[in-house]
């Protein structure tokens, strides 16, 4: 695509928002896919200056400016697959991602976090290992906390070595809400077989 195009057309992203127990989920897609999910939030400016600063990359690529709109009809097969998760139900994110806003590096670990079975956890170590960097830990928990997409990328499923809850950019009661949610429904399933 020719980069012209690109500075003279505004990026369109369209968002929604839905209200869950923790407060509002706020969605945001591009052309390419989903490219943004927040919360917990109470405004709309709230996600419309997290996608603002979470998109800067697109800028350096051309992209200088970013129209949001609000447009729910739009959004409303990823929400309901949302609510259905935030509800309990183990569900398959299977919608087109948007991950132009990470680093190659973030990418990698947010490629290996999607492949953290529902209903169990990993360590930050662990992730590092997996993608072939195992002193890389902390990098891990950093790209985690850069994560556009929770719970699609599940960065509440990566805890300490040790056991311990440690950073979710949501909050760690809400890390804690999602991992015994998961549990929950993964036992339920297990006793009901």
């Amino acid at each position: 695509m020719d980069t012209k195009v690109l500075i003279n057309n505004p990026e369109i992203l369209y968002f929604s928002s839905f209200s869950t127990p923790f407060g509002y989920v706020y969605i945001a897609k591009s052309t390419q896919g989903v490219c943004q999910i927040a919360f917990p939030y109470s405004t709309e400016n709230d996600i419309e200056r997290l996608v603002q600063n979470n998109n800067l990359s697109r800028s350096m690529n051309g992209r200088t400016r970013i129209n949001i709109q609000r447009y729910d009809s739009h959004l409303k097969y990823e929400i309901d697959l949302l609510q259905a998760y935030f509800k309990g139900k183990q569900v398959d994110f299977d919608f087109p991602l948007d991950l132009c806003s990470g680093t190659s590096f973030q990418i990698m670990v947010w490629n290996k976090l999607r492949e953290i079975p529902y209903g169990e956890c990993r360590s930050y170590k662990w992730v590092a290992g997996q993608i072939g960097n195992p002193h890389a830990a902390r990098a891990v928990g950093m790209a985690n906390n850069k994560n556009p997409l929770p719970p699609v990328i599940p960065c509440h499923r990566v805890i300490g070595s040790d056991g311990s809850l440690t950073g979710y950019a949501s909050g760690l009661h809400i890390k804690k809400y999602l991992i015994e949610m998961e549990y929950n429904t993964v036992s339920r399933t297990k006793r009901n077989l």
